[in-house]
């Protein structure tokens, strides 16, 4: 996901690197979100049908070839056919890599299993993107595309990556058992309305999240840090911080017992408060040590909020055995943000350039926020119908 999310970390290199505007930026995310939106519930009625070693392999390698044309710094046009294929690997990769986690463990070890799979990834992204900027601190000096060697460095990262797959994951379509997901099945989930309220909460929240990321471009074009010093933060924010929130608020919120939706509410209303102080807070670099903070404390109650509210589906009334295809319809649902939210942040910064964009950006944000605490609410509320009746 490094590099068709290339913009998290390096926004500012990747908009001088290809010469594009704010708004050409979210069309490329806007391709990247929508080609996988669409292919999402395809690929994963795919993929149960074919060896899972070989459908990671070919994406490793298709990413890794489309990661080196990418480093030529081609045309617009080029780059916006690059992130539809890349949309095509991605969804490939990730449908297939659930299913090669799920087969490390039995039954009983699934929670360990994707517990470890999510801390090697984080620890992987932070030692990986740590690499990446110093080389690109590095190039800067010395090479007029740094950008580029950036890019070469992932899509040598991903052609390893293919190699080991091939060596180290078993064989298999991890559907020995014989069950596959069918087009019916997702029929029957959407006639569900638990589904599509999840579906609307996870919209919500991963809206803020999509906002957040250009706290990036903002603490370089507004708080005049260096390129590499605010993709440091980035990096923080993205992988770090995500090490430890998630883990400390689950445990919290365990033992605590209070309900899921509850402890959304609670991250929800936290995230306005520090997105109310960057909206505040003057565009300034005198205040910059206080901007950090603000926006690592987001970045907490964001990575606590993401290992929170896919919990809320028991909440909600969607049956247990409807876990699987509900995931995956929410997945379609709640992550369209990335269609639509970059395209209209770009189109905000390019027509109100500095700080004044970015306090759209600020007010969307608090905006999907709200609108969460009301669906989070709603869920609440159902959730209490749902314990009422199971103690009639």
């Amino acid at each position: 996901y490094r590099v068709p999310y290339l913009k998290t970390v390096f926004y500012d290199p990747l908009v001088q690197a290809f010469g594009v505007t704010n708004t050409e930026v979210g069309t490329m995310m806007s391709v990247y979100s929508l080609t996988k939106t669409i292919l999402y519930i395809p690929a994963g009625i795919l993929v149960d049908r074919f060896d899972n070693r070989k459908m990671l392999v070919f994406s490793m390698v298709m990413l890794a070839v489309l990661t080196f044309v990418y480093a030529l710094i081609p045309s617009l046009m080029v780059i916006y056919i690059l992130y539809g294929l890349m949309a095509v690997s991605n969804v490939i990769f990730w449908t297939a890599f659930v299913k090669a986690v799920r087969m490390f463990g039995s039954a009983k070890e699934q929670g360990s299993v994707f517990g470890y799979s999510e801390g090697i990834r984080a620890v992987a992204s932070l030692v990986i993107n740590f690499i990446a900027l110093g080389m690109y601190a590095k190039l800067e000096l010395t090479s007029g595309t740094p950008l580029s060697g950036v890019l070469y460095l992932y899509g040598g990262i991903y052609l390893v990556m293919g190699v080991a797959i091939w060596f180290l994951i078993p064989s298999g379509t991890g559907n020995e058992d014989g069950h596959h997901a069918t087009f019916r099945d997702y029929v029957n989930v959407l006639k569900v309305p638990a589904v599509w309220i999840v579906s609307l909460l996870v919209m919500c929240c991963y809206s803020v999240q999509v906002a957040s990321e250009y706290t990036t471009p903002y603490l370089s074009n507004v708080m005049l840090m260096s390129a590499a010093t605010a993709g440091v933060v980035a990096t923080i924010r993205s992988y770090g911080v995500g090490l430890f929130a998630a883990p400390i608020i689950g445990k919290i919120t365990d033992k605590v017992k209070v309900p899921y939706s509850t402890s959304v509410i609670i991250l929800l209303a936290l995230e306005i408060v520090t997105t109310a102080i960057l909206l505040i807070l003057p565009g300034d670099p005198s205040v910059l040590v206080v901007c950090i903070i603000a926006i690592l404390a987001f970045a907490s109650f964001m990575y606590a909020l993401r290992g929170v509210y896919y919990a809320t589906l028991g909440e909600a009334g969607v049956p247990l055995a409807m876990t699987g295809t509900a995931t995956g319809i929410i997945s379609v649902i709640g992550y369209l943000p990335d269609t639509f939210m970059n395209l209209l942040i770009g189109d905000k910064l390019d027509k109100y350039p500095g700080a004044a964009g970015y306090k759209y950006i600020f007010m969307y944000m608090i905006g999907f926020a709200v609108a969460g605490i009301v669906i989070a609410v709603i869920i609440n509320r159902i959730g209490k119908k749902n314990a009422a009746k199971a103690a009639e």
